[in-house]
C-alpha cells in the first residue's frame, strides 16, 4: 500500500500545479513581456520574415521597461554594421561638444579647417554638415561612392577631408537643398576630432559610448578613416541605450549624458526650408499625419509630426535595415536590428511601427 500511495501524491502535485500554472498565470503572447498584446506583431514578424533575411531582433521599451523582445535567427548581443543608423550617434558626438562650449551649429567649418575657405567652401556651417544641406551631393551609387574620399580605406580622416576640400565639389549653394549623403558628415568628424584633440573612435567613447554603456567600433572604411556617417557596428542592446538617452532628454541610467536643449535641437528640423532633392525617405505612409515630405533633423528623420509641427517620433534607419526610432509622445524606444538587402525591408518596419504605435495607444 505504501508503494502505491507515494506514486498517487506525486501524481497529485503535478495535477495540482499544472492547474495553477494553466490558470493563475497570465497568458503571455510570444515576445512580448506581458504589459502589452504584441500577438499581432508576432504573426505579422512571421509573415514578413523574409524581408529581414530570418533574422532579426525587435526591442521595444516604454517609460524605461521593456514591454517587447523578440529574435528570430539572432540575439540581442550579436554586432552587425548599421550603415546610416550610425549618422545619429555621430551627430549626438557634435551636439556633445556643443554643450561643451567647444563649438556652435552655425560656425563655419573654415573657422577649424582652413583650407576649405581657400576652396571657397568655408562658409559652411557644422548644422549644414549634419542636416545634409552643406550642398554636396548625395550618395547616389555604388560607382560614385567608390570615388569618394570618404570611403578611402587607404588614407587618414583629415587626408580624407583635405581632398574633400580641394577636389569635391558643391552642387548647391549651402543652405539651399538637401541630399542625403556621406560627404558633409565627414567633415564634422574631422572638426569634432580638432576640437577635442582626440581621434573619432576615442571622443565617440568618452562622450557617448560610455556614458550610455554602449559598445560602438567605427570600422568602415578603416580605423584611420572611419566613415562618420555609416561606419558603425553594434548590437540592438547596445543602441536601445542610446534611444533611451534621447527619450529622456539626454539622461542615461541618471547621469546627463547630452544637454535636454541639445537633444531638442538634434531632434527638430535643422533644414531650414531648404529644397528635398536627393532623399531616400519621401514620405512615411504610416504616419497618422500626412505629411508632403519627411524633414530631418541632425542625425535623425522626423518621421511623425503632428499639423501643429511637433515631432511625436523620429528615426535613423540603415542601408542594411536596422531601424531605430524614439516615440516622445508615448515615451517609447525602439530598434528593429538585422542585416538584410537595401530597401528591402523599410516598408515592412514603418508598418511593424505602426502596429507598435497603435497598441501603445490603446493601452
Amino acid at each position: 500500500m505504501k508503494k502505491l500511495l507515494l506514486p498517487l501524491i506525486l501524481l497529485s502535485a503535478a495535477l495540482i500545479f499544472l492547474s495553477c500554472s494553466d490558470h493563475d498565470e497570465p497568458q503571455i503572447p510570444t515576445g512580448s513581456t506581458g504589459a502589452y498584446d504584441f500577438a499581432t506583431v508576432d504573426r505579422y514578424l512571421q509573415d514578413n520574415l523574409a524581408a529581414y533575411n530570418n533574422h532579426v531582433v525587435v526591442l521595444i521599451k516604454k517609460d524605461g521597461q521593456l514591454i517587447y523582445r523578440k529574435e528570430i535567427g539572432i540575439t540581442d548581443k550579436t554586432v552587425l554594421p548599421i550603415a546610416s543608423a550610425s549618422k545619429w550617434l555621430s551627430a549626438s558626438v557634435i551636439m556633445s561638444l556643443v554643450d561643451e562650449h567647444k563649438l556652435s551649429l552655425d560656425d563655419s567649418i573654415g573657422k577649424y579647417l582652413p583650407l576649405f575657405s581657400q576652396h571657397n567652401k568655408g562658409h559652411i556651417t557644422i548644422r549644414q554638415l549634419f542636416s545634409h544641406t552643406a550642398g554636396f551631393g548625395g550618395d547616389e551609387g555604388s560607382d560614385e561612392l567608390r570615388d569618394k574620399y570618404e570611403y578611402q580605406p587607404n588614407i587618414t580622416l583629415a587626408q580624407a577631408v583635405d581632398s574633400i576640400a580641394v577636389y569635391t565639389p558643391l552642387i548647391n549653394q549651402p543652405g539651399k537643398a538637401f541630399n542625403y549623403g556621406s560627404t558633409s558628415m565627414q567633415i564634422g568628424g574631422r572638426i569634432a576630432e580638432v576640437v577635442s584633440g582626440k581621434s573619432w573612435q576615442t571622443l565617440f567613447n568618452e562622450k557617448i559610448g560610455t556614458p550610455c554603456n554602449m559598445s560602438v567600433a567605427y570600422l568602415k572604411m578603416s580605423t584611420a578613416n572611419p566613415l562618420i556617417a555609416g561606419g558603425a557596428r553594434t548590437n540592438a542592446n547596445n543602441y536601445l541605450n542610446f534611444l533611451e538617452m534621447i527619450v529622456n532628454k539626454g539622461v542615461y541610467n541618471g547621469k546627463q549624458v547630452l544637454s535636454a536643449e541639445a537633444v531638442k535641437l538634434m531632434t527638430s528640423d535643422q533644414t531650414k526650408g531648404a529644397e528635398i532633392q536627393g532623399t531616400p525617405y519621401p514620405s512615411n505612409p504610416f504616419s497618422p499625419y500626412p505629411m508632403p515630405e519627411v524633414r530631418y533633423g541632425m542625425g535623425n528623420w522626423l518621421d511623425v509630426v503632428d499639423g501643429s509641427g511637433n515631432v511625436l517620433e523620429s528615426s535613423s534607419p540603415g542601408l542594411f535595415g536596422t531601424h531605430p526610432w524614439q516615440d516622445s509622445k508615448h515615451h517609447l524606444t525602439g530598434i528593429i536590428f538585422t542585416r538584410t538587402q537595401p530597401k528591402k525591408s523599410s516598408t515592412t518596419s514603418l508598418k511593424l511601427r505602426q502596429m507598435v504605435r497603435d497598441i501603445v495607444s490603446k493601452g
